[in-house]
């Protein structure tokens, strides 16, 4: 199954849910905002409540962006992520004098994906 039909399966399944509905049209905005805190959390502390928040909320909001095969906003969602991930293992590496390998694993995890779902969105258009 290709994953064009695996996003319109997953858009006729969610859509039955009035909840989804409403939050199909918002989903890129709010994944993009649940990326931008995760990513400032790196320079400023919000808290370990609006961190899991912002997580949980994120990886939500992408599989509704994916499910309306919007290759680019998850890129970018993605994308933000690593950002996050990538500040923290160049911060460990460089204040701390250490490698810190489970920043190093989600850089290269988000990474990955945001740039699967970058060469996706090229191959759309």
């Amino acid at each position: 199954m290709k994953i064009e039909q695996f996003c319109q399966s997953l858009k006729e399944y969610l859509s039955q849910f009035s909840v989804v509905r409403i939050l199909m049209p918002l989903a890129a905005i709010i994944l993009y905002v649940c990326g931008a805190l995760y990513a400032l959390n790196a320079l400023i502390s919000l808290g370990s409540l609006v961190m899991a928040l912002a997580f949980w909320l994120g990886i939500v909001m992408a599989v509704l962006v994916l499910a309306q095969c919007q290759f680019l906003s998850l890129a970018i969602g993605f994308a933000l992520y690593a950002l996050y991930e990538l500040i923290s293992f160049l911060s460990s590496l460089i204040q701390f004098r250490y490698v810190s390998y489970g920043a190093l694993v989600y850089l290269v995890c988000y990474g990955l994906l945001a740039f699967l779902s970058y060469r996706k969105s090229l191959s759309l258009h």
